[in-house]
This record gives structure tokens, sequence and C-alpha cells, in this order.
């Protein structure tokens, strides 16, 4: 309320000053224009608010058209009319009888509807440059609360996909070595920590995401180290750098799931931040070509990775994914932010 009191002072004062100055053509005191100009404004004022307040909304945007020009023109007359004898009155009480016939007479009355024709338009832009704002507000609010809802459910697709697989992975350990099951089962309470605590926040601290990710490798290299050839490499001390929780854990999960082999399978990580603190992120892993997995299409963890990235760097980061006929690869480049909260 306050702000749009503001607003229509602003006008006023604004169309008095011009018009004042405007009129330094026929009278060369400005100040004694302003006050000639504030005193004309006056029934121009309860046309300009009839109109923005009942005419448009009631009238106009009910679709009632030719009623609401009739109103308009009947608007018109009376104020002209008003006006024209409030001016009259006006000059002639301070002895300008030249003045007050010209309001008085015909030509009088077309400069008054004149001017009144262009405050009123001048007013009914601002009205709907300000409903159009308002709309585009609402429509950008409304997207913004679906698009947050949409990445509230994809977060959440990550949690049984991830849970699933990483008690699997325990659940085989357990069966061959109680021991490192039971050590596993204790990197695991740190993946999931991770999960629970980390993956509601917008942005968390890299090293963090680097030690989860290192949880989650320890976890499936402990299951497969007969068979699987591991080779990662990431970056060290990055506290000051943060990043979008749970995105890289699909694409490094992604080449567990679609790289095993009965017999043996690669792997390779490598993670580099750059100076400009882009991320580059790195992942390869063999394919069997008779898989039935490897075949199929890249699943929900992968779908779900790119539809993060539209969402939270729309056209600020790069992602491309190679498939060969025995190696896949996914090569991911995003710019890290500098602080923890994002900009509101």
């Amino acid at each position: 309320m306050n702000n749009k009191i503001i607003k229509h002072l602003l006008f006023w004062i604004v169309i008095s000053l011009l018009w004042s100055a405007r009129d330094m053509v026929y009278h060369q005191n400005f100040f004694q224009n302003l006050k000639t100009n504030v005193y004309t404004f006056l029934p121009y004022a309860l046309l300009v608010y009839f109109n923005l307040f009942v005419l448009i909304p009631k009238v106009l945007l009910a679709k009632k058209k030719v009623l609401y020009v009739l109103f308009l023109l009947l608007g018109l007359f009376l104020i002209t009319m008003l006006s024209s004898w409030s001016l009259d009155v006006y000059f002639t009480n301070i002895n300008n009888l030249t003045t007050a016939l010209f309001f008085g007479s015909y030509q009088g009355k077309i400069s008054i509807v004149t001017e009144l024709l262009v405050i009123v338009s001048i007013s009914m832009s601002f009205y709907f440059y300000d409903q159009w704002n308002q709309k585009e507000k609402y429509a950008a609010e409304i997207e913004k609360k679906k698009l947050e809802a949409e990445l509230h459910q994809l977060k959440s697709q990550i949690n049984p996909h991830f849970l699933f697989n990483s008690l699997n992975s325990i659940y085989i350990l357990l069966g061959q070595n109680l021991d490192l099951g039971k050590e596993t089962l204790i990197q695991f309470s740190d993946l999931l920590s991770h999960q629970i605590y980390e993956n509601n926040k917008e942005r968390v601290s890299l090293s963090k995401e680097i030690e989860n990710l290192k949880n989650y490798i320890k976890l499936e290299k402990v299951r497969h180290e007969d068979v699987l050839e591991l080779d990662y490499k990431f970056p060290t001390d990055q506290n000051n750098l943060y990043v979008t929780p749970m995105l890289f854990l699909p694409i490094i999960e992604n080449a567990f799931k679609h790289g095993q082999r009965t017999d043996c399978y690669w792997i390779k990580i490598k993670m580099e931040v750059l100076e400009d603190h882009n991320l580059h992120l790195t992942v390869e892993n063999s394919l069997n070509p008779f898989s039935k997995a490897s075949t199929k299409n890249h699943g929900i963890g992968l779908n779900n990775v790119k539809r993060r990235l539209e969402l939270i760097y729309p056209n600020n980061h790069e992602l491309s994914i190679e498939k060969r006929e025995t190696s896949f690869k996914i090569y991911l480049k995003i710019k890290l932010y500098e602080s923890q909260m994002p900009n509101r």
C-alpha cells in the first residue's frame, strides 16, 4: 500500500512539474504555474481514479468495451465542464479575466479535454504496465515453485536407487567376510548420513561431496576387488567451493552398474578443479557388449542428472555421453559456487 501511494504521488508530482515547465511559454513564474496546475489537476484526478479503480477493472476487463467507452466519454464531458467552471472562477479571483474567459470558452474546453485525454492515457499505460509486471512476477513465482517441486522430486528419486545398490553390496559382502562387512557398514552409515543431512541442502562443500564419493567407491571396491581395476583421482582441500549435493554420485554409480562383468572390468574416474572454479569430471568404464544392462538406456540415474543440470545450471553446464562398443564415457563440466548460500 505504501509503495502504491508513493507511486501515485510521484506520478502527479512529475506531471505537475512537466506541465508547469510547459506553461513557462505563457507565464514566466514557474511556482505560480505549479500552483495553478495543482489546482487544475484536482478534478482531473477524479476521472483518472474513477477510470483506474472502477471503469477498467469492472467494465473494460469484464469485456464490456462499448459500455466502457460510453462511461469514459461521459466522464470526459463532466470533468471538462467542471474544470472549465473551476478555472474560470480561479482566474477571475486572481484578476486574470482574459485567461478566465478562455477556459470558459469553446477553445478552452477543447484544451481541457485534450489535457484530460493525455493524462488519462498516461495513467492507463502505467496501470497496464503494472498489471503486466504483476502477472509476470506471479508467473515466474509459479514456475519457480513448479521447478522446486520437480527438483525435490528428482532428489527424492535418488534415495531408493542409491540405497538399494548400497544395501545390496553390503549384503553380499557380509556373506563373504563378516569383519570387512561390518567395516563397510560403517562406511555406509557415513553415506547414509550424507544422504539424509546434506541432500536437502541447496549447496554443500565440494570436499564433503568428494568424501561421500570416496566412501561409495570404497564400498564398491571391496565388493568387486577381485574383478575390478579401478583408477580414481579427486582434488583436495576444496572446502571453499560449493556444489549441488548428490550430483556426481549417479554418474559414478552408473559406471559400476554398467561396467560389471563376470571376469573383470575397469573404471577410470578423474575430477579436477581449475583456477576459474570450473569443475571437470570424467568417468569412463568398460562395457560388456553381451550384457543386457549395457544395451538398455542409461536409466533413471543419468536421466535424473540431466534434468537436475537443466534446472540448477541452465545454459551453464556441459554434459557429454559417449558410448562405444566396449566402453562408456561421461564428461561433465560445471561452474562451482563460491558461496554456500544461493543469491536471492
